[in-house]
């Protein structure tokens, strides 16, 4: 279990061994504020034993006495006002031993500009107290809040606050705040001492201005207040002459003081020594590289340069001395006609990769490798004078891919060296392992959790493995599974004898994923078919699985709100939506599931299960029938096809209010969690992304991802249903098809249609992850970043342009 949660629940009882205190300190910690909320907090747990850094000594401050209801806390406590300054330096600036402050107080005043004024003063006093007599201080943690995007309450209803949910990234308000006052004096005062670190990173030109007079060593620097602001290109007139005393007495390169990349009387040079290709030239690289090959004194020149890239050439790189080329380098042909005339190349700069969601599609569907593939295959061959290809990559690899940070490979040891051996996070290369720990069976692999599943399980450091696994589904293999390592096994779990045939032959299984469902007309039908779909699987299993252990059934959130034939019929649960609410009056499959699961594995001594409830997912899977994802992206295509806004197909509640999504693989990696944690056996656990997102958010990032300029919700007209919308569109999705090379698939299969029309007509939902951290599992996803990762694999697979 991770440190926070084992301490938290600790907090009233860890204190250390009967002779009170250690004898010596890692860390010193001086809290401002130590009665007040977080202050009483930081009081209980910094002196546990097992706190990160320590064990802790600590000072507690404040402006009272100290009370009797903190008088067992392990603090020194100094009873101070900070607002006054000489008694702030009198009592702190003797505690040279501080290496940590955490300052989580405030004064209250009637005005924002008092408030300012004093919270910025005791502040102030602190710093100035500390900083220059606490040689050892290393951090400042300053507390603020969320007025820092609202704006403070005597500006509630009178400013426009920023819109939620917010992120660290919002600009500030233009009004007075006393939070601002004080991360500007934290960032002033922390300049003053070396290395001191604090919880922003952030600057002002005020503090980098002092930090460019100390680069040329002039002392007097700054803003003139009160002056006429003149600008650089008034007082940089009749500098020539001093600039080129400079050059000569520095010895620097020749240079005028207006010299670009050229004289602007100076045509292009016609003679080249270079020619470079920039395959990637809109890119952070290689737009530096745009601006720096062409300059005159650059090694290897006078060059000339192509630049590719999949986009449109943009108007901030308008003025690049570069033959720009669009062209998507994933697409052979388009690659090998746009570049292969290029017969001059003598150099490629290869700074451009593609971003998919999983390390594992870069790798087996090998899309970067294509891409690199495919522009040396069109250059090599027909460029005579090629010398050279530079290709970028980075740090990952030394430390693996972004998705196996701090859970699935251990990095190399820095400092990082050329020589290190690659990372091994994939099994050896006979594909897998000659002996395995556990064998899952994942009933519906080819759906959106399914799929995730027979990803991850596979992986050499994934808990309980190494493991086998078995995957059913109702179709043949797909061929966007196709390099999965599962044993597949076409089977329609609703016929009982095939399942009994298929499935009870199988006695190494020791582990259940059970994450499909079938949909029919009325909830009454979908409990009989969802329940006899159980039913058939566990009783083909539990019987003749000696090994079998636990069992995982998802079910979802439709467990507090009702089947969607109730929706606007009965009362749901009220938000946020918690584990232990009871079960609605009405009729809903998933109880039914749950029911017969109970029944089931009381059968089989020793046997376990845990229930996972996500909200809509977000993942991949041609064949969900819930994929909401693949669902917008297909609607988004055909509006860029056809040249039409991209509308929001819903109501204006659903566009602006709340809601949460669930990843796949964070469901994947919950479930994987549960059968191998005793703390997470016969429970049932929310499992969402762990933030809340709107969806006139996401609406921008899908037409931003589609490239479509009009978009949004259309206020004041009919709502349109985008099963209206979608008849007959087949042919419009068969040219896109064609025309984009994608996998062949009708539009009913990618498209389901009533199931958007449901998610985006209701008010969004929000649950509780709080069981769930409580019994151990800590994962969440950031909801933006995960909708445009699937993205990015739909399109991988070629199933969305």
């Amino acid at each position: 279990m991770s440190w926070w949660w084992a301490g938290a629940i600790g907090a009233a009882k860890k204190k250390f061994d009967d002779d009170g205190q250690p004898s010596t300190y890692q860390r010193v910690g001086l809290i401002i504020g130590v009665t007040g909320i977080v202050g009483n907090s930081l009081a209980e747990i910094l002196p546990l034993s097992d706190t990160p850094g320590g064990p802790w000594k600590l000072y507690g401050v404040a402006r009272r006495p100290k009370p009797d209801w903190n008088s067992d806390h392990l603090v020194e406590y100094i009873q101070c006002n900070v607002s006054d300054p000489n008694e702030t330096q009198s009592k702190l600036s003797v505690l040279t031993d501080v290496t940590d402050i955490f300052y989580v107080t405030w004064a209250n005043r009637p005005t924002e500009a008092e408030n300012c004024e004093i919270n910025g003063a005791m502040l102030r006093n602190v710093l100035r107290a500390v900083i220059p007599n606490a040689p050892n201080l290393r951090h400042i943690c300053l507390q603020t809040g969320a007025k820092h995007y609202a704006g403070p309450f005597e500006s509630f209803g009178k400013i426009q606050p920023h819109d939620t949910p917010f992120t660290e990234d919002l600009p500030r308000l233009n009004v007075p705040n006393f939070y601002y006052t004080q991360e500007d004096i934290l960032f002033e005062e922390v300049e003053k001492k070396e290395g001191l670190t604090c919880n922003g990173d952030v600057f002002k030109w005020k503090h980098l201005w002092k930090v460019l007079a100390e680069q040329f060593d002039i002392e007097s620097y700054g803003l003139e207040e009160g002056g006429e602001r003149v600008k650089l290109e008034e007082i940089m007139k009749g500098k020539e002459a001093v600039w080129e005393e400079i050059v000569r007495e520095n010895k620097l390169q020749p240079t005028k003081l207006d010299e670009k990349k050229f004289e602007e009387d100076h045509e292009e040079p016609r003679n080249y020594q270079s020619v470079g290709l920039i395959v990637g030239v809109t890119g952070i690289v290689g737009n530096s590289l745009a601006e720096i090959l062409p300059l005159s004194d650059t090694p290897g020149g006078p060059w000339k340069l192509y630049g590719v890239a999949r986009r449109p050439k943009p108007d901030w790189n308008f003025d690049h001395l570069i033959e720009y080329i669009q062209c998507d380098v994933s697409d052979q042909n388009e690659t090998q006609s746009k570049l292969s005339p290029l017969t001059d190349v003598t150099h490629i700069f290869y700074v451009t990769w593609a971003s998919r969601s999983t390390e594992a599609e870069i790798y087996e569907i090998e899309i970067n490798g294509a891409m690199l593939h495919n522009v040396l295959r069109a250059l090599i061959t027909n460029a005579p004078n090629l010398r050279h290809i530079c290709l970028q990559t980075g740090a990952k690899h030394y430390m693996g891919p972004f998705n196996s940070f701090g859970r699935k490979i251990w990095p190399h040891d820095t400092p990082f060296t050329e020589d290190l051996p690659r990372l091994n996070k994939k099994f050896d290369d006979d594909g897998q392992p000659s002996t395995y720990q556990s064998v899952g069976l994942i009933i519906g692999v080819t759906g959106i959790v399914g799929n995730s599943l027979s990803e991850i399980l596979p992986l050499s450091d994934t808990p309980g493995g190494p493991w086998k696994l078995y995957g059913v589904a109702r179709r043949p293999k797909p061929d966007w599974n196709s390099d999965h390592l599962v044993e597949y096994i076409q089977c329609d779990v609703s016929d009982p004898n095939q399942t009994r045939s298929k499935l009870s032959v199988l006695t190494d299984v020791t582990d259940i994923f059970y994450v499909t469902w079938a949909n029919r007309s009325t909830e009454a039908e979908n409990c009989e078919i969802n329940g006899a779909m159980l039913r058939n699987v566990l009783r083909a299993v539990i019987p003749n699985a000696p090994n079998l252990r636990h069992i995982c059934l998802q079910t979802g959130g439709k467990h507090y709100v009702g089947p969607f034939e109730s929706f606007g019929k009965v009362q749901p649960h009220d938000t946020p939506f918690t584990e232990d609410l009871p079960r609605l009056n009405v009729p809903n499959f998933y109880y039914t599931q749950e029911d017969i699961m109970f029944e089931e594995v009381e059968k089989k001594e020793g046997l376990t299960w845990s229930v996972h409830r996500p909200q809509q997912i977000f993942g991949f899977s041609p064949y969900s029938l819930m994929n909401i994802i693949g669902t917008l992206c297909v609607y988004a295509a055909i509006c860029k096809h056809e040249g039409v806004p991209l509308k929001f197909p819903g109501t204006k509640d659903a566009w602006e209010c709340y809601t949460m999504a669930s990843d796949a693989d964070l469901i994947a990696e919950q479930q994987i969690w549960a059968t191998v944690d005793p703390y997470a056996k016969n429970e049932a656990f929310n499992i969402s992304n762990g933030d809340v997102f709107k969806w006139k958010h996401l609406w921008k990032v899908l037409a931003e991802q589609f490239d479509i300029e009009s978009y949004g919700l259309e206020e004041g007209g009919e709502i349109v249903k985008l099963e209206e919308i979608m008849k007959g569109k087949e042919a419009v999705w068969e040219e896109i098809v064609r025309e984009n090379k994608l996998q062949p698939t009708k539009l009913d299969e990618v498209g389901v249609w009533w199931f958007a029309d449901t998610m985006l007509n209701v008010e969004g939902v929000v649950d509780s992850m709080n069981k769930s951290k409580e019994h151990g599992f800590l994962g969440f996803r950031n909801s933006k970043n995960s909708f445009i990762t699937w993205i990015d694999k739909m399109r991988s697979y070629k199933i969305v342009p």
